[in-house]
């Protein structure tokens, strides 16, 4: 089949628009979690009748995280600095666009685990109805406003409020993929945290080589919001979390 162009709809014009006006500096960060103790975690739940996942675990202990280190927990918008008072998780869904649609958790850092679980999978979607909705509707009406800089201008504007930002994804973003790690860029939130998948691999444990069950989480942080030893402290926070023996 021969080459071919064709122009990007509006809905993907105004997703290209804000990746434009939101591509930030930012700092990255890898870790091995050791998900043995967050195995046993999620077999306990489903003995008691309530199937849980990494990715439920996951938006609990980065929540437990930030909550415990409030210093770190800030969302920085234009000339703003937004100092929360809860912990809302944005985490991503699968959508139709290389945008993913977020659904947002709101005081995540109150929630239990079964309570979160609960939440994703019984919002999961409306968000995704949502999504489709805002898409449709840029493509009907993007046509008033047909030109990039004007778009890039109200995106500018929208987004220079911490509380847009926050109602959009809240002030940390979670993804989990199915890949051993992955990285990405900040968006809308301070940071955004990456899960791959859990596979065994070889580490020292007590000096031993052992087999244990492990992800590799990645943290892309706002440079603006966090320096490396911040955004490092925040994830080793979330990896002590995840790797306690217990957790209400």
């Amino acid at each position: 089949m021969a080459d071919r162009d064709e122009p990007l709809d509006y809905a993907d014009r105004w997703m290209r628009d804000s990746l434009d006006v939101l591509r930030a500096p930012f700092t990255a960060y890898e870790v091995t979690i050791d998900m043995t103790n967050a195995q046993q975690r999620m077999e306990t739940f489903r003995l008691a009748g309530t199937p849980v996942s990494v990715t439920h675990l996951l938006v609990h202990a980065a929540a437990r995280a930030l909550a415990s280190n409030p210093g770190l927990h800030q969302l920085i918008a234009g000339t703003r600095r937004h100092r929360p008072e809860r912990v809302d998780i944005g985490l991503s869904v699968a959508g139709e666009t290389f945008v993913a649609p977020v659904l947002l958790i709101e005081a995540a850092d109150k929630k239990t685990v079964p309570e979160i679980a609960a939440e994703i999978t019984r919002r999961g979607p409306e968000v995704r109805e949502a999504d489709r909705k805002m898409l449709a509707g840029l493509r009907k009406w993007g046509r008033l406003v047909p030109f990039a800089p004007l778009r890039r201008a109200m995106l500018r504007r929208a987004f220079s409020s911490p509380a847009y930002r926050r109602k959009i994804a809240g002030t940390f973003q979670i993804s989990t993929v199915p890949n051993e790690r992955a990285f990405t860029s900040t968006f809308v939130a301070a940071g955004v945290l990456v899960a791959g998948g859990v596979w065994p691999r070889v580490i020292a444990v007590g000096g031993q080589p052992v087999v244990r069950p492990v992800m590799s989480v990645t943290l892309s942080g706002d440079h603006g919001v966090w320096d490396g030893k911040a955004a490092a402290r925040v994830l080793s926070a979330v990896k002590t979390e995840l790797e306690a023996s217990a957790n209400p």
